[in-house]
């Protein structure tokens, strides 16, 4: 081999290594489509109470009081699922996580806006707040 093609190798398999770390680490952004996870054990621990509806300044939001129906403390995050008229998921939905903390019995004021008038249903999330579902969900 002459000196010039032993000097372009390397250089050739560092350019190879280099392109092994790109933008491919990064993951898509999450389907609005694809239903919240939820936590079965978390959400049998709450209940929805004062469920309303109200109108402001950036358009309609939902409201509830959500309460620990359990003896002991959950610290826990919540979303809301959207669905139309027709049950299928409203597609954009905001679906940011909420962390809350509540002791035994104890209630918490809830508000999170609607995101179109399409939004005709919703269905509370709940997950553990180290619950890798907190990453999905997010509107695109």
């Amino acid at each position: 081999m002459s000196p010039r093609r032993l000097f372009l190798l390397p250089v050739f398999l560092v350019a190879g290594c280099r392109a092994d770390h790109g933008p491919a680490s990064v993951p898509p952004p999450p389907d609005p489509m694809v239903a919240l996870p939820g936590d079965a054990a978390v959400e049998a621990g709450l209940e929805t109470l004062d469920v309303r509806t109200s109108q402001t300044g950036g358009g309609s939001e939902l409201g509830f009081t959500l309460r620990n129906k359990t003896d002991s403390a959950i610290e826990f995050c919540w979303s809301v699922e959207w669905y139309d008229h027709a049950g299928s998921r409203v597609a954009g939905s905001a679906r940011a996580w909420h962390p809350a903390k509540l002791g035994a019995g104890a209630a918490l004021p809830c508000r999170t806006p609607m995101p179109t008038p399409d939004a005709a249903s919703w269905r509370l999330r709940a997950v553990r707040p180290d619950s890798n579902a907190l990453t999905q969900g997010v509107s695109r």
